[in-house]
């Protein structure tokens, strides 16, 4: 078990940290390392657009504050606060758009 309190979570870099894109990761099992992953993404004005992911496994988002276009291979999801999007993880996926900043949304990924 793994409890992270409000505004807690370590902050992960990736891909996109150097496009401005923040990753607080918001808990991982022992033993079972990258199993399942939560992590709240945040987008600011700091943030640009970017080449797509892919990755194995599914992954979750759930969108807590702003707007933005978000894409899955041809198809293109705006998304506002209490939208989700399931997706499959190894189809070139990420924001499009980002149209009302800040973003925040859950993404969960699982392998």
């Amino acid at each position: 078990m793994q409890h992270a309190k409000s505004g807690e979570g370590s902050l992960s870099v990736r891909s996109g940290t150097q496009h401005g894109h923040e990753y607080r990761v918001l808990g991982s099992l022992k033993g079972l390392t990258d199993a399942i992953e939560p992590t709240l993404v945040t987008l600011t004005d700091a943030s640009d657009i970017f080449p797509l992911f892919q990755h194995a496994g599914t992954e979750f988002l759930y969108m807590l504050t702003g707007k933005m276009v978000y894409g899955h291979g041809p198809y293109k999801n705006t998304m506002v606060p209490g939208d989700s999007l399931l997706l499959d993880g190894e189809g070139p996926h990420g924001p499009l758009q980002l149209l009302e900043l800040p973003i925040t949304f859950l993404s969960i990924t699982a392998k």
